[in-house]
């Protein structure tokens, strides 16, 4: 059985249950937020961070491993590229969406989202304003650059490129942002064809559940 102990809000633990959906696999979800002090999660989870995979009694932390680790285990419909160079590619394309572009796109859905809903405090709009116009910008540019004109962001079908860069994205949704299309055409066609497939769909459906439980707790 796998269990991932993590919050499905987070866009790390969106990307190994999206992976986990993707394939097929059965799962459990644990609710516990990132930096809980309770001491049996930091035994699995030592720098406190979401989501920690445990499978038979294995855990391992970190998404990107826990990505790579399913992919292992569970090779069908695989996420990595057969590929060396598409598989580096599609793994730098994670690591840009796990850094960069998640800095801009999350750090939009704390302050818009977070803050007021779950901190009760307003924006910060100075922090706001940077991420509108400086550090989305330069992460959109660069995703621009590299979406192709049709298909995946790696030819040959989804890969952890994909799952990487959407969950992203689908965390700005909650900060209410759109990608201008006029501004960003390729990424606007990439995630209309995305967002409309039913494995997003019924990830965000069963987000809506999650964070209605969570506002009433």
């Amino acid at each position: 059985m796998i269990k991932v102990h993590g919050v499905s809000l987070s866009p790390f633990v969106r990307k190994v249950l999206l992976t986990l959906e993707y394939k097929g696999i059965d799962y459990e979800l644990s609710p516990v937020f990132p930096g809980s002090d309770d001491p049996e999660f930091r035994k699995i989870s030592p720098l406190g961070k979401i989501p920690v995979l445990e499978h038979d009694g294995f855990f391992i932390a970190d998404s990107s491993c826990i990505c790579r680790y399913l992919d292992n285990t569970f090779p069908e419909k695989s996420i990595y590229p057969e590929s060396f160079q598409d598989d580096a590619r599609a793994s730098w394309l994670e690591e840009f969406a796990d850094s960069r572009l998640v800095e801009a796109l999350a750090g939009l859905f704390r302050q818009r989202f977070f803050r007021p809903k779950f901190l009760g405090k307003p924006a910060e709009e100075d922090k706001v304003k940077e991420l509108l116009e400086v550090t989305i910008p330069s992460a959109l540019d660069y995703i621009e650059s590299i979406t192709p004109n049709e298909g995946t962001l790696i030819s040959g079908g989804v890969s952890i490129a994909d799952i990487s860069v959407v969950t992203c994205f689908l965390q700005a949704q909650y900060a209410d942002f759109e990608v201008d299309g006029k501004q960003y055409p390729k990424i606007k066609r990439y995630l209309d064809i995305a967002l409309d497939t039913d494995l997003v769909k019924n990830r965000l459906a069963n987000e809506q559940k999650d964070l209605a439980k969570m506002m009433a707790g």
